[in-house]
């Protein structure tokens, strides 16, 4: 018996729904049409979630020449690129592979955005976050960082925007449990003060001289708290690890960072041969070397913060009201960012009408942390370092630096003001700040070694099986290990160079590089930060080109 709707139904599954006919499907149509029909509009199962690409190649747009990227056998990427835009977005997108959630929550952290995504927990320490960031002149803020420091932020945004896009489409599984999928970047995202601040710290210190109230030392100590999560938005699939350990389990321990807060990367185009660390969302070498010189900046204490008592309405003050989106409510909190000749507003005794202001130096052009290195990484000698440090003004540091022509100095690199009784008149020059060359230097202090078990805990770590999936350890360090992240250079040979990246280079624990760093940390060891393109060859795993998409 013939069936008029076979027709129909092969020209709808065929063109509308895309697919392909076959003379077997020919057959079931004629027998069975409402079955075939069914199948045509039925949903496609959901793509699974994004992983990070690390070999063969990859076609994008936003490139010019094509970039090569060696990841060595321990996870540290080697990016060759023709040119410096395209350097940078290489950076970019490899470290967004690697850890764009960490990326994304670490900058809607320091942004005062985590009210957001996590509610209204975090209102008042989001509030208290953005009072502290810059809100000068843009264009005198880049230019404090070099010349071409915008055009660099933009390559690597760029480069984590390649990826976003493709993670937005299909969100990783860290995504997935928190609920939210990760946003495009802009350059201006690195211009960030939060992790300067918290750095500083020193007006905490100042509040309990003067014996002010503990109001103004917790409205401080608001500013950049860590965030954390009591549910995740989609149940974990506990898949064991090669290095599965009982995690799931909390014994007692001490809790280090996970994923690290450095990324190891080395970088390589014309007038760019430098490798080291990171923080994943900055581009450059903070802590590292190039062909010539090796530098490693240390914590230094510098009086950059004062804090004001100030009779309210004695003073001109400006007040800018804000928004922050909460989770859950259909309208926003809005706040007031107060300003006066002194600086910000952090908390109010209404009782004795008096207000406490924080002036900081890091409100003024070109102190996000660590922005500053863009031009240390390619200095070529000790003038050259000195004259790049003093683009370096937050966090406060004392950088060591060595060469391979066997000299040795430090420098240390901050904004300090000149004050003249409590006001400020003025910022000390790099001659003013302490400094040698090839004399004995002040060892940095390093810090007491715990020998007690520890676990890398990650913030999704919440439930036994979100601890199983993505915490590593406990695990019990030897006496010879020392902190989770540490690079020494050889300035002699700089393959010799060591480092050690705890627990690992990736930040999805579908990457053989999330863990693996951890035992050689635990047993005290270290590994080779492979250098020269002899020694990167010879410890090559995989390799990954970009290529411009035509």
């Amino acid at each position: 018996m013939k069936n008029d709707t076979t027709p129909d139904l092969l020209i709808f599954c065929s063109k509308y729904l895309r697919v392909s006919v076959s003379p077997w499907l020919l057959i079931l149509c004629v027998l069975c049409p409402l079955c075939v029909f069914d199948a045509c509009r039925r949903a496609p199962p959901p793509s699974p979630p994004l992983v990070a690409r690390v070999s063969g190649t990859f076609e994008t747009a936003g490139l010019s020449a094509p970039v090569r990227i060696v990841r060595d056998k321990w996870g540290v990427p080697h990016i060759y690129a023709q040119n410096q835009d395209d350097l940078f977005f290489g950076q970019g997108f490899v470290q967004a592979q690697d850890r764009l959630f960490q990326m994304d929550l670490w900058r809607r952290s320091v942004q005062g955005r985590l009210s957001e995504v996590l509610g209204a927990n975090f209102v008042d320490r989001d509030a208290m976050t953005r009072r502290v960031q810059y809100r000068g002149d843009l264009n005198a803020e880049w230019a404090s960082y070099g010349p071409d420091a915008k055009t660099i932020a933009a390559a690597f945004v760029g480069g984590i925007n390649a990826w976003v896009t493709l993670a937005r489409e299909r969100p990783p599984e860290e995504f997935v449990l928190a609920g939210w999928k990760p946003e495009l970047w802009a350059p201006a995202d690195l211009l960030n003060r939060t992790d300067a601040f918290v750095a500083s710290g020193d007006a905490i210190d100042e509040t309990s001289r003067k014996r002010l109230s503990g109001v103004v030392v917790d409205a401080i100590r608001r500013v950049g708290t860590p965030p954390f999560f009591v549910g995740l938005a989609a149940p974990v699939q506990v898949r064991l690890k090669a290095d599965a350990t009982d995690a799931a389990t909390p014994k007692p321990a001490r809790t280090l960072a996970h994923p690290s807060p450095r990324y190891l990367v080395h970088l390589n185009a014309p007038r760019w041969n430098v490798i080291g660390a990171t923080s994943p969302w900055l581009p450059g070498v903070a802590i590292g070397h190039n062909e010539r010189i090796a530098w490693n900046p240390a914590p230094f204490d510098a009086d950059t913060e004062d804090v004001y008592t100030e009779p309210v309405g004695q003073s001109t003050r400006e007040i800018v009201k804000e928004p922050i989106v909460v989770k859950g409510r259909s309208k926003p909190f809005v706040f007031d960012i107060e300003h006066t000749p002194h600086g910000v507003v952090v908390a109010s005794d209404r009782a004795r009408n008096l207000a406490f202001t924080v002036r900081w130096s890091g409100m003024e052009p070109g102190a996000a942390a660590e922005l500053g290195a863009l031009a240390i990484d390619r200095a070529r000698s000790w003038t050259e370092f000195r004259e790049a440090a003093a683009r370096w003004k937050m966090p406060a540091r004392k950088i060591l630096y060595s060469d391979v022509d066997h000299n040795r100095g430090f420098q240390v690199a901050a904004l300090v003001p000149i004050r003249r009784a409590s006001e400020w008149t003025g910022w000390r020059i790099l001659d003013d700040l302490p400094h040698a060359f090839n004399t004995a230097a002040p060892a940095a202090a390093l810090p007491a070694q715990q020998s007690d078990a520890a676990v890398f805990a990650h913030p999704l770590g919440i439930t036994d099986a979100a601890r199983q999936r993505f915490n590593v350890g406990p695990l019990t360090p030897s006496a010879h290990a020392g902190a989770p992240f540490s690079a020494t250079f050889d300035a002699a040979d700089w393959d010799r160079s060591v480092a050690i990246n705890a627990p690992g280079q990736a930040g999805s624990p579908e990457s053989a590089h999330f863990s693996d760093l951890a035992q050689i940390w635990a047993a005290g060891d270290s590994f080779a930060l492979v250098f020269s393109d002899r020694a990167v060859q010879a410890n090559a795993e995989v390799t990954l080109t970009l290529i411009p998409r035509r």
